[in-house]
């Protein structure tokens, strides 16, 4: 009688909280968190950033904001994850998630004294530069070269993947990128 007491308040609890929840898909995120996701992605908060919009378009959302030298449109999916990011400069110059190859080339401080040509060409067919990484992970965070210091590339041994490392302002950043696509992986605080 006992265990038939708990089944049913298990099931009443249950059924309670999803109509409490709405009974909705779990792995949709609000507008609302959409827009926190690329403000902090972009190393902003409210208070950093100006101008918010964010709005649902074609099943995915569109956040635009500004910031102190450009502005920021980020494209995420429904689940959170953040399909395209471009940053235009106040000065015109724009930088986006994209593959690598369509990122401008700039000179790299190579940390591998052994090789320090290397930065410039591909390293094996089928990788790309680690200028290429380079850029990719500066434009993931909005940044171009001469806004960081202490910046370092080193391509994995299994050779899939960079992690591009430098500082900018008083906060130093790991970013990983895969070294097939060029595309950024991941991005942290270190």
């Amino acid at each position: 009688m006992k265990k038939q007491i708990l089944q049913i308040s298990g099931a009443s609890l249950l059924a309670f909280s999803c109509v409490l929840a709405g009974c909705s898909k779990a792995d949709d995120v609000s507008l609302e968190d959409a827009t926190e996701v690329a403000l902090d992605d972009s190393n902003n908060t409210t208070e950093t950033a100006s101008n918010i919009d964010a709005k649902e378009q074609d099943g995915e959302y569109v956040v635009q904001f500004n910031v102190d030298n450009g502005q920021y449109t980020y494209t995420l999916g429904k689940d959170g994850i953040i399909r395209d990011c471009v940053f235009d400069r106040d000065q015109g110059t724009s930088t986006a998630h994209a593959p690598a190859e369509q990122q401008p080339a700039a000179p790299v401080e190579n940390t591998n004294e052994q090789q320090p040509k290397e930065a410039e060409n591909p390293t094996e067919e089928g990788v790309v530069s680690e200028q290429d990484a380079v850029n990719a992970a500066l434009a993931n965070a909005g940044l171009e070269e001469a806004d960081v210091s202490e910046l370092s590339v080193k391509l994995n041994k299994k050779k899939t993947e960079y992690t591009v490392e430098f500082v900018y302002g008083d906060a130093r950043n790991q970013v990983t990128v895969n070294a097939e696509t060029g595309e950024v992986i991941s991005s942290i605080f270190i």
